[in-house]
């Protein structure tokens, strides 16, 4: 698993409710214990804004990773419920198991299957579709139910 995506999942429950403020700090995050032992405390005023800047920007981003690869991780194993006819850029496919998924990039390729298994897992760009005895790469997707 990414490393930011499980850091992501950690900070979640301590920053949610915070980000409703629109302001997050270190003071929000760390006890002082952490505070001493980082060196954080003895920052300038200045230095302690940069940093608690740097710390909102960096949440909102692992959130945003998240986010972006919910639904993928763990990898969902399916057939796809009925033909299968390749990539034409905006595709849809059911998935016997009732989720519905989107192509997220165009790609185009024609490969015709019947209920073709099918693995969807987290990528470098998201969720990605791998598609049984088909010889195209990993297609980036995006869950629509």
């Amino acid at each position: 698993m990414n490393r930011h995506v499980l850091l992501a999942g950690v900070f979640a429950a301590m920053i949610i409710p915070v980000i409703g403020q629109q302001e997050l700090t270190m003071d929000q995050v760390m006890s002082s214990e952490e505070l001493k032992s980082t060196g954080v405390v003895t920052l300038s005023p200045t230095q302690r804004k940069a940093l608690d800047r740097w710390l909102m920007s960096y949440t909102f981003m692992l959130l945003a990773e998240k986010k972006r690869t919910q639904g993928c991780d763990p990898a969902i194993e399916a057939r796809i419920d009925g033909d299968f006819n390749g990539w034409t850029g905006d595709t849809v496919y059911k998935l016997q198991n009732g989720q519905i998924w989107q192509q997220a990039s165009y790609h185009y390729h024609y490969h015709y299957a019947y209920s073709p298994e099918v693995t969807i897992f987290s990528g470098n760009v998201g969720c990605v579709m791998r598609v049984s005895d088909d010889d195209d790469g990993n297609i980036p997707v995006r869950r629509l139910k």
